[in-house]
């Protein structure tokens, strides 16, 4: 069945209970907002009408029109503010040259001017709630001036609405208000996931304007939704599994908003959800959970009753969940996959040291994360898998921690370069910083002192509930500041965690830059039938720009230009850069390919040969450790000096193939560390 788009709302001007809004939804990835389905379900079981509107998309003056005329034509009884994000968490959306070239999101001061919109025109109560409310709940309400909170989950509020909206507020479990000036909490309890069916037709034709009826139409009716990319995860339905986790890692605020015992939602429920979702179309879900790893029984029974939903079915169930590298074997991980799990393996570690785990209280140690990493890729490469084959893989890794330190960073990078791992992805990720609230513990001394926070609306006050964010200062003192650190963030993940910088080559660019003589005697060497490919060519993301797709009109062009690169690069900049760029490589690739001689004294004379392969080294990494005692410069009329003139030119090219920056600021990579990189424990003669 295709999902609904059919508009049930009924009497759309009747006055509700509740009308329910949210300004926290991250542009990065749009998500239908879960507490509104969560809310729904029990304001239903209450007897009690909502309506929801999510401003997402809207200047801020369009977003308070908006507010208005809700409130003028629900007339609600109160107005609920659920506040997921503060910010996006990253901080270079707020701190540095990219967040001055972009503009940033300040769900906070959104939220509070659509307070006082709703306060101009109408007398119903506000109320607020949300996983970012709940970390920081006085001081967001000193801020936001509601007349209630919620401190986590609102189930008691909303069985005794009326009492609450009366002022009866004592014995209200998780209720925040005021009295006499000062905020009030009642006493705290964790409820567990809801009982029942969520969703309804309702919600989801919703869902489906949310999102666009169309994309979601192709999400849903996708083969395999969401296969190698993250760019429509937020179009996965979201289904509770479970709820709290115990561990205490120093960054996440999971087990104070959502408790430390872990709740389980009954199989016969969670399986009754999946029905009637399948029965209007929907087949592409998001487990929440804090992680699967929490209850591993629990999650093994689900896999076995999504393998029988999925029996027979063309479009079977697929889904996603966050899970840390323990507890599953690669047998348990194999069932998952049956079941529809889709591959994560975008947040194995955060780095590879057990130190800097230690202090991040982890639950986890380096060895789990790299059995995790190798399984998956092996799981990937299995036959029963080939239909859902992941052909580009993304590194998420907190390369540079509130704990990271110049050694832990070189043993990381080190650590990966050693199992070829740096070859294997193919885009790498990471936060820049530690996005602080008020309720982590675990964190340095001075994280609360010397951390930076971001406001949106002039005259705030600024505090740990809008953007605020900490660095590692070991890491901020050596490279002088946070744009520097920014980009060697940028420059690690590109080149030193993945192959992302072979997408990002510019040739023409390159090429324009050097002497025209030895380009010409650099590309003589190229003939009419290609050579194999350099080992530093391909990447997923460069699709029709790969050099390959190219070689035949760079002959042409070449053989046109009269083998003259002036010419040719005359004749090219008149052509589309794509086109110029992806026949220039294909030229340069094939020069180096096609001079070995040259090639193999100046890899012998900088020590550059793998031993493994008989060829150039390919890891950036392993590279630059080797060449970075030379400066630049120094380095280029080095290679001339030993293996003649063309080996310098050949040396600019190699060290832009592997995009080598030799900057004195990087010189700490070619330290060799102190003891023996903690990665290696279990994997030490293995390389994945």
């Amino acid at each position: 069945m295709i999902p609904g788009y059919t508009h049930a709302l009924g009497d759309d001007r009747a006055p509700v209970d509740l009308l329910f809004l949210n300004f926290s939804n991250w542009p990065g990835n749009p998500v239908y907002p879960y507490a509104f389905v969560q809310v729904s379900a029990l304001a239903r079981r209450a007897g009690l009408s909502v309506r929801r509107w999510d401003g997402l998309g809207l200047t801020r003056d369009q977003q308070l029109a908006c507010v208005r005329a809700l409130v003028q034509r629900h007339r609600p009884r109160a107005v609920g503010f659920t506040i997921r994000q503060a910010d996006s968490t990253e901080a270079d959306e707020y701190l540095g040259a990219k967040a001055e070239a972009t503009t940033r999101w300040f769900p906070m001061e959104d939220t509070h001017a659509a307070i006082r919109a709703v306060r101009a025109v109408s007398d119903a109560k506000v109320i607020l709630g949300g996983f970012t409310f709940t970390v920081n709940p006085v001081s967001a309400a000193e801020y936001l001036d509601p007349d209630f909170g919620v401190i986590g989950e609102p189930d008691d509020v909303i069985a005794r609405f009326d009492d609450v909206l009366a002022g009866r507020v004592e014995g209200v479990a998780n209720l925040l208000y005021r009295r006499d000036g000062v905020w009030q909490q009642n006493q705290r309890v964790y409820y567990g996931p809801f009982d029942g069916v969520e969703y309804t037709a309702e919600i989801l034709d919703e869902i489906a304007r949310f999102h666009g009826e169309r994309p979601w139409r192709e999400a849903q009716l996708a083969p395999v939704p969401g296969l190698n990319t993250a760019d429509n995860t937020g179009k996965a339905v979201a289904v509770e599994i479970s709820r709290g986790c115990p561990f205490r890692c120093a960054f996440c605020c999971e087990p104070l908003v959502k408790g430390k015992a872990v709740r389980l939602r009954d199989l016969d429920v969670i399986e009754a959800e999946l029905r009637f979702l399948l029965s209007h179309g929907v087949r592409y879900l998001w487990f929440i959970c804090s992680e699967l790893n929490v209850s591993k029984s629990h999650v093994m029974g689900l896999a076995e009753r999504l393998i029988r939903l999925n029996e027979g079915r063309a479009l079977p169930i697929y889904w996603r969940a966050y899970f840390l590298p323990v507890k599953f074997s690669k047998d348990e991980l194999r069932i998952l996959l049956r079941s529809g799990l889709m591959l994560e393996h975008n947040g194995p570690f955060s780095d590879l040291t057990e130190g800097t785990l230690k202090s991040l209280r982890e639950p986890y140690r380096v060895r789990h994360a790299l059995q995790h990493l190798r399984d998956l890729i092996e799981l990937n490469e299995e036959p029963e898998f080939a239909h859902r084959k992941l052909e580009r893989w993304i590194l998420w890794s907190w390369l540079v921690n509130p704990y990271a330190t110049l050694q832990t960073v070189r043993q990381t990078i080190e650590a990966l370069s050693d199992l070829k791992l740096d070859l294997h992805f193919d885009m790498a990720a990471g936060y820049p910083a530690l996005r602080v609230y008020e309720g982590l513990t675990g964190l340095p001394d001075d994280t609360h002192q010397t951390m930076t926070v971001v406001t949106g609306d002039e005259g705030v006050e600024p505090s740990v509930i809008h953007p605020s964010f900490y660095y590692s200062r070991a890491l901020l003192e050596h490279f002088g500041g946070i744009d520097p650190l920014h980009r060697f963030l940028y420059y690690a993940h590109a080149t030193f965690l993945s192959k992302q910088y072979r997408a990002q080559r510019d040739w023409f660019g390159w090429a324009e830059r050097q002497v025209p003589e030895d380009l010409t005697r650099m590309l003589a060497a190229v003939t009419a039938a290609p050579a194999p490919w350099p080992a530093w060519v391909a990447h997923p993301d460069l699709g029709s720009d790969a050099p390959d797709h190219w070689f035949e009109a760079a002959w042409q062009a070449w053989q046109a230009a009269g083998h003259d690169w002036p010419r040719l690069q005359a004749s090219l900049a008149r052509r589309e850069p794509a086109a110029a760029n992806g026949i220039v490589a294909a030229l340069l690739h094939q020069a180096w390919q096609r001079t070995s001689a040259t090639q193999r004294s100046l890899l012998d004379a900088f020590d550059l040969i793998d031993p493994a392969t008989d060829a150039a080294v390919v890891s950036p990494f392993r590279a630059l450790r080797r060449l970075m005692p030379c400066a630049e410069g120094e380095l280029f009329e080095a290679a001339r000096a030993r293996c003649g003139p063309a080996a310098a030119t050949l040396m600019r090219y190699y060290a832009y193939a592997l995009n080598l920056r030799f900057e004195p600021s990087l010189a700490f990579l070619t330290t060799p560390p102190e003891t023996a990189a903690d990665a290696l424990i279990v994997l030490e003669s293995e390389a994945v």
